[in-house]
C-alpha cells in the first residue's frame, strides 16, 4: 500500500477491511488497482467509504476487476443500466423499485448458476436509521475459507470429492409462498436457473485457498447421498460456517462501496427497518468461473 498512499484497516475478524484513499469515480493506476485486488484477495470483504458515484462510474469501476453479469431478475435492473441491480424497500406508484428481500438467508451470490458470481459490489445510496441516528440494515459476513481451514479432519475427509445441488427455484418458490414481492419468472429466467451441482470444497481460482461452497439459501441435497443423511451433513456445515464469533458485521453509511468475494464468503442481510425508513443500493455482479 505504500506505493499508492492507501491505508488498509482490518476488522480483526477472519475477513473484512476498510481501504482508505481510493476514489472509485476515476480510473485507477495499475498500482492502485493491484492494491485493491490484493486487499480483496487477502480479506475477501473490502469497503471504500465516502464514494460519490454515478451509475456509469460504478459500472466502470466494477468492470476493471472482471466482466460484469446481468442479474436473472431483470425486473429490478436499473433502467438504462442493466449491469446494476436495485436493492431497495422503496415502493413507487404501488410497485417496488428494487429487490426488497435480498439476502434474507445466509448465502453466496448466484451460487445456483453454472458459473456463479465472483465479485459483488454494493453501493449505498440511502441507508435507514433509528431514532438515535444509528444505521439499520447491516450486513453480516463469514469466511468460507476460514470455515474450511478450521473444519475437523474427519469432516474434511467425509466431504472430500462430494458435490451439492444448488437450486434457485427451491428458494424462490419458498419466498413467493411467504408473501415476498417476487414476480413470476419467465421461461428464459427458468432456463437460466436450472438446478446445478458444485463441489462442496471449492478451490479459489486466484488465491488457491479452499473454501466450503454450500449455503442454506440454495443448497437442497448432496449428490449420491440419501436425502436425510445429506440434510444432516449440510446442517452441520452451515452451523460451522456461520459461527457468530467468526463474522464481520458491516454497518452501512451513505457512500459506502462494499466489495466481496463470493468464492470465499457468505453473507446475511438484516431487516430491522421498514418504511418510511428507506434503503436503496445498487449492486454489480462480476462473472465467475465453473467451481473446481
Amino acid at each position: 500500500m505504500r506505493d499508492t498512499g492507501f491505508e488498509l484497516v482490518t476488522s480483526g475478524a477472519p475477513l473484512g477491511a476498510e481501504l482508505r484513499g481510493v476514489d472509485a469515480a476515476h480510473p485507477l493506476s495499475a498500482a492502485a488497482q493491484s492494491a485493491v485486488q490484493e486487499a480483496l484477495d487477502g480479506h475477501a470483504v473490502v469497503v471504500l467509504r465516502d464514494q460519490h458515484l454515478t451509475p456509469a462510474q460504478q459500472i466502470a469501476f466494477a468492470a476493471r476487476f472482471a466482466p460484469l453479469d446481468h442479474h436473472v431478475l431483470h425486473q429490478f435492473l436499473l433502467p438504462g443500466y442493466p449491469e446494476l441491480l436495485v436493492v431497495s424497500n422503496i415502493v413507487e406508484n404501488g410497485a417496488p423499485v428494487g429487490l426488497a428481500d435480498a439476502g434474507s438467508k445466509w448465502h453466496t451470490d448466484m451460487s445456483y448458476m453454472r458459473e456463479p458470481t465472483y465479485l459483488s459490489m454494493l453501493y449505498a445510496i440511502e441507508v435507514p436509521h433509528d431514532d438515535r441516528g444509528e444505521p439499520l440494515g447491516s450486513t453480516r459476513f463469514v469466511s468460507t475459507a476460514h470455515a474450511y481451514e478450521t473444519l475437523p479432519a474427519a469432516m474434511r475427509q467425509r466431504i472430500e470429492g462430494r458435490r451439492a445441488v444448488h437450486s434457485y427455484m427451491s428458494r424462490y418458490t419458498r419466498r413467493q409462498a411467504e408473501g415476498g414481492l417476487r414476480p413470476a419468472l419467465t421461461e428464459g429466467q427458468l432456463r437460466r436457473t436450472e438446478d446445478v451441482d458444485h463441489p462442496i470444497v471449492r478451490t479459489h481460482p486466484r488465491t488457491g485457498r479452499k473454501s466450503l461452497y454450500v449455503n442454506g439459501a440454495y443448497c437442497t441435497s448432496i449428490v449420491d447421498m440419501p436425502q436425510d443423511e445429506g440434510a444432516t451433513l449440510l446442517a452441520a456445515l452451515y452451523a460451522h460456517i456461520t459461527r457468530a464469533e467468526t463474522e464481520y458485521r458491516h454497518r452501512w453509511q451513505v457512500g459506502d462501496l462494499l466489495m466481496w468475494d463470493n468464492v470465499a464468503t457468505q453473507h446475511l442481510a438484516s431487516f430491522d427497518y421498514q418504511l418510511p425508513q428507506r434503503r436503496r443500493m445498487h449492486r454489480t455482479s462480476s462473472k465467475g468461473s465453473v467451481p473446481i
